[in-house]
């Protein structure tokens, strides 16, 4: 990585505690900084908030608000619709729409997930939408 991660958090959205924590680990050994949501509501909230993120690590199926309308919520709003969004989930096929990535729990090698989170913080870094694994 040739850039400082940047100081604004990186947003995971995730229902499931251990998950949450995993990924917050993760990041924080690679320099981000984090906070946390365990559903679209808390989410939507922290950002209504006034607390910034610059990427969101987003679950697709929880409880309360899932995945998907907190999307919605998001695109439909100007202050969040450019927050770029990592679809990270246990069921889905194919890309999901908006999302900078798509990740399969399963499937996770973090030292991907993490490039794929350089490319779309870092701004020397180009995003790019091929960036699914």
């Amino acid at each position: 990585m040739g850039s400082r991660p940047p100081t604004v958090p990186v947003l995971i959205v995730e229902d499931n505690d251990e998950t949450r924590e995993v990924l917050e680990q993760i990041l924080e050994l690679r320099g981000y900084a984090t906070a946390t949501a365990e559903d679209g509501l808390a989410a939507l909230g922290y950002l209504r908030g006034g607390n910034p993120a610059c990427l969101i690590i987003l679950d697709l199926r929880m409880p309360i608000m899932d995945g998907w309308a907190l999307s919605r919520e998001l695109q439909a709003d100007p202050k969040f619709a450019q927050i770029p969004v990592v679809a990270f989930s246990a069921n889905i096929d194919g890309d999901f729409p908006g999302a900078v990535a798509t990740i399969r729990k399963a499937a996770v090698d973090p030292d991907v997930m993490l490039n794929i989170i350089d490319r779309a913080c870092l701004k020397d870094i180009p995003a790019s939408r091929d960036l699914s694994c």
